[in-house]
């Protein structure tokens, strides 16, 4: 108990840090217009503290009324904008002028979420839904940015921030609904669902990867450009002799007098232009062809951990589904990857003989012991798997009176016995006795 309340502070320094980033949509516009870019970038990188301190300090509280919290989180704020003044000040940086309520006003407010997330569930105060509407804010400032031209030079941060908020929500989604639906799992559940759990943040890794590719795909094929360009420009410095990159000469530079006419700026030969067009095709397509090598080879290994996973749930399932009908005889293996496509359309499993078709008198008695058992599951009763034949049948007569007598069960599970593992044949005239006698119980 004593490290998890030493790890508290760290958990919501995190938590703190993953609602700035959603909420920075929001956040970000309103400093925009009020306060100035240090103090602005100091605070968005400072604010996550204060849920940190809000969530520390709510404990030492003697009162835990809705007032106190409201006043603690506005001296939360109050100090942390002074704390950011005092900096700025100290590097004679630009000072917001009497919008600066506006930051302590939000300090406030998250160091009251901080409180919150101290007091109850984080996934009680921070939903999914959150996300969500934070995910389609971080769209609609994106495009605003592109257009108006105050916010452009923020249109890349921005978009970063917006696939990483993106990322995060998947994973977070992801998580809180695995652990939803396996939370009640027994051991055997838990067991799987381990593999699972492991093989799902693998591919949610994968589909994250290429969310970031796709978002940043403009700026990676910008810095390829630049990249060619002055690979280009190096060739045409080594080509004019001068080992330097030529530059044009200013425009109000006047040419030295001479007789000659002035001479005319070399524009690079068609034939280089060409060059360097396909080089920067050549590179992009290179990236594009890296991209897919490395999907190939993460795709290839995640089909076969993929395989083992379901290989794994199939012979559980299968084992559970033997179980439930209350008789476990010769198991067949169930996880050969080859028959996934049987098992997931037509079975070739074949149908359980009728009695009409047995031909021998063991068949007939493990058939009317799989009758039993199936007809008392039927009936409600709550098969064992751990009990032995005799058990099972003594437990069925203790449970219903409907049922065969107890020395008939008995005879049944003696028979069984001597047939499943002492490969011996009763007489027929036993077997017509005890199936006439089941068939007067389901009547």
């Amino acid at each position: 108990m004593n490290q998890s309340k030493k790890h508290q502070p760290m958990l919501h320094l995190l938590q703190g840090s993953i609602e700035t980033l959603f909420a920075l949509p929001i956040w970000f516009v309103a400093l925009f217009y009020t306060s100035t870019d240090a103090f602005t970038a100091l605070w968005l990188l400072t604010v996550p503290f204060i849920y940190m301190a809000g969530a520390s300090w709510i404990g030492k509280l003697k009162n835990n009324r809705r007032i106190y919290r409201m006043l603690l989180g506005i001296l939360l704020g109050v100090l942390h904008a002074g704390v950011i003044y005092a900096v700025l000040m100290a590097f004679q940086a630009d000072l917001p002028g009497a919008a600066a309520i506006l930051p302590v006003l939000l300090g406030a407010f998250t160091a009251v979420r901080g409180m919150g997330a101290s007091t109850k569930s984080w996934q009680v105060i921070f939903p999914n839904n959150l996300m969500f509407v934070s995910i389609i804010l971080y769209m609609i400032l994106t495009i605003v940015a592109h257009l108006q031209e105050k916010l452009q030079p923020y249109f890349t941060f921005l978009t970063f921030c917006g696939i990483v908020a993106l990322i995060l929500m998947l994973y977070i989604v992801n998580e809180r609904l695995l652990s939803y639906e396996t939370q009640s799992g027994g051991a055997i559940q838990s067991s799987t669902t381990k593999v699972f759990k492991r093989q799902n943040r693998f591919m949610l890794t994968i589909v994250a990867v290429l969310l970031l590719i796709a978002g940043l795909f403009r700026q990676l094929q910008s810095s390829i450009e630049s990249f060619f360009h002055a690979v280009m420009n190096k060739i045409l410095g080594w080509m004019d002799g001068s080992g330097e990159p030529i530059e044009e000469p200013p425009s109000d530079t006047q040419p030295p007098p001479s007789g000659l006419p002035p001479a005319e700026a070399h524009d690079p030969p068609a034939w280089l232009e060409r060059l360097e067009l396909v080089a920067k095709y050549i590179g992009i397509a290179l990236l594009i062809i890296g991209v897919a090598v490395l999907l190939f080879f993460i795709g290839r290994k995640l089909y076969r951990l993929l395989s083992k996973m379901l290989g794994r749930i199939w012979e559980r399932a299968a084992d559970s589904k033997e179980g439930a009908v209350g008789y476990t005889d010769e198991v067949e293996s169930l996880v050969d990857r080859t028959k996934w496509s049987v098992r997931l359309g037509k079975s070739n499993r074949k149908k359980e003989a009728r009695w009409e078709e047995l031909s021998t008198a063991g068949e007939r008695i493990r058939y009317l012991y799989r009758r039993y058992v199936a007809a008392a599951v039927g009936r409600g009763y709550d098969y064992k798997p751990h009990y032995t034949v005799r058990e099972t049948t003594s437990d069925i007569g203790a449970w219903s009176s409907k049922s065969f007598s107890q020395a008939d069960a008995d005879k049944l599970a003696s028979l069984y016995d001597e047939v499943r593992y002492g490969g011996q044949e009763p007489k027929e005239e036993l077997v017509q006795s005890l199936k006439k006698k089941l068939d007067e119980q389901r009547k």
